[in-house]
C-alpha cells in the first residue's frame, strides 16, 4: 500500500473534519476528546514513515507501507512500553507489593481507583 493510500485511509478513520465541527460548531467534545484523536492520526502517520519503504522514484507519497512490517514494529513499542512500566514499578518497589495484593485478591489497579473514585 502507498503512503498516498494509506493518509486517504486514516483519513476516513479519525474523521478529521467530523472531529473539528464536532468541537468547534456541535459542540459535542471537549478540546481533550478532540486533541486524543488528532494525536492518535499523527501518531500513524509518524509510525507509517518510520516503517515505510522510499520509493525508487523518490516521491514520499510513493513509497510503499507494508502492514505486516508496521504490526511488527507496533508489537515492538507495545512490548517495550509493559517492560519499561515493569521496569519501573520494579526500581520503586511497587511491584513487589502490588504482586502480594494480586496473592491476597486486595489487589486494585490506578485504572480502577481513578474510574471508581476510591
Amino acid at each position: 500500500m502507498s503512503l498516498m493510500e494509506l493518509m486517504v485511509m486514516h483519513t476516513g478513520i479519525f474523521n478529521l473534519i467530523d472531529n473539528l465541527h464536532d468541537l468547534l460548531c456541535r459542540g459535542n467534545k471537549d478540546y481533550k476528546e478532540a486533541l486524543n484523536k488528532v494525536q492518535d492520526y499523527n501518531m500513524t502517520k509518524i509510525l507509517t514513515r518510520q516503517a515505510s519503504i522510499p520509493a525508487l522514484s523518490g516521491d514520499y507519497k510513493e513509497g510503499y507501507c507494508d502492514l505486516n512490517t508496521l504490526y511488527a514494529v507496533q508489537m515492538d513499542i507495545e512490548l517495550y512500553n509493559y517492560i519499561d512500566v515493569v521496569l519501573r514499578k520494579f526500581r520503586m518497589g511497587i511491584l513487589r507489593d502490588e504482586m502480594y495484593a494480586k496473592e491476597r485478591g486486595t489487589f486494585v489497579d490506578n485504572a480502577e481507583k481513578k474510574e471508581g473514585g476510591a
